[in-house]
């Protein structure tokens, strides 16, 4: 197992029936010092463990898959899965909260507010960000920048940057959707851009090559007048 002497510390060292004192150390806890040193220790080396990257991205897992990693990730505490230590404004773990990003990214959870002070899209840059052709996917998008509290310092910094010419692309801003090349579409329009953005283009038949023309009998006469002359 990865990192198997370090996650046996945190086997070991649990907290006792009233969570006042480590069960292997002795350890008594203080609001200051809420784990024992050893525990500590472990935990500091596991967050700079340095993660593969395929290992950061939750996208390539179902959605049943990450239902069942978030039961993981949970706890009385600190998460029994991560042993990241709970406090009274984050009941979270890191994990966690990228689980319930994505799955309010795919409109499987509702939008939460991140933290006060922060949009709705906070840390969700995937779902405001026009790609594929699925109209639902930005309908949700569009429909959360609505109830979203920062709405209007949102529309001000967006029409500040449309004024100064810079363009938007592919993206979804204060409920507006903008194409690749800067377009903004009517929020009407969103199915037919999604229509018209998942046609492919007829391929053209080529022209008639030489050969071809040669097997008509207009082609062979042509052919046997131009070798007698």
């Amino acid at each position: 197992m990865t990192n198997g002497p370090l996650r046996e510390i945190l086997t070991k060292h649990r907290p006792n029936h009233d969570h006042m004192s480590c069960t292997a150390c002795g350890f008594v806890y203080t609001p200051d010092l809420p784990l024992c040193p050893p525990v500590a220790d472990a935990l500091r080396e596991l967050s700079t463990d340095t993660l593969r990257p395929q290992a950061l991205s939750l996208g390539h897992y179902s959605t049943g898959r990450l239902r069942a990693l978030a039961r993981e990730h949970t706890g009385a505490g600190r998460c029994r899965r991560c042993g990241f230590v709970y406090s009274g404004q984050v009941r979270l773990c890191p994990t966690s909260r990228r689980i319930a990003a994505e799955l309010e990214t795919r409109g499987q959870a509702p939008v939460t507010q991140p933290r006060a002070g922060q949009g709705l899209c906070s840390g969700k840059g995937s779902g405001w960000t026009v790609t594929g052709t699925t109209a639902a996917a930005w309908k949700r998008a569009m429909a959360a920048c609505s109830m979203c509290p920062l709405l209007t310092q949102c529309q001000m910094q967006l029409e500040n940057s449309l004024a100064a010419g810079v363009k938007v692309r592919e993206q979804i801003m204060a409920g507006r959707l903008f194409t690749v090349t800067g377009r903004e579409i009517e929020a009407p329009g969103v199915d037919a851009f999604a229509v018209a953005r998942g046609r492919t283009k007829k391929k053209q038949k080529p022209p008639a090559t030489i050969s071809a023309l040669a097997a008509t009998p207009a082609g062979q006469l042509a052919h046997f007048e131009n070798g007698a002359a």
